[in-house]
């Protein structure tokens, strides 16, 4: 049995030519790679958009709210709750920024 990582030379023989007939002169590789490119993007504009909205909500941006929260006098639960996401969010999207820079390194 061949390990995931490896493909059994006789379904590439038998795909490669449907890949070519759907623009993929690269074969199994560049399928791959353009599929991992709408997944990586999908990521990115979800987690773009998120911060937009957490900054549409807060009406400044991140850095200058988590300076109000942490001068703050008193806990607010709710605004912690919501720079946490926040901080998550933007966490997120520089993480698949960065891996889609080194999937086109590649």
């Amino acid at each position: 049995m061949n390990s995931p990582s490896t493909i059994n030379p006789q379904f590439e023989k038998q795909v490669t030519p449907l890949l070519s007939e759907f623009g993929y002169q690269g074969g199994i590789k560049e399928l791959v790679q353009d599929q991992l490119t709408l997944m990586l993007q999908s990521k990115i504009d979800h987690y773009q958009a998120e911060i937009a909205l957490y900054r549409q909500q807060s009406g400044d941006d991140y850095e200058q709210i988590l300076n109000y929260a942490e001068s703050a006098t008193s806990e607010d639960f709710d605004l912690e709750d919501r720079l946490n996401d926040w901080r998550f969010a933007r966490e997120m999207l520089s993480h698949y920024q960065a891996q889609m820079a080194q999937l086109a390194d590649d």
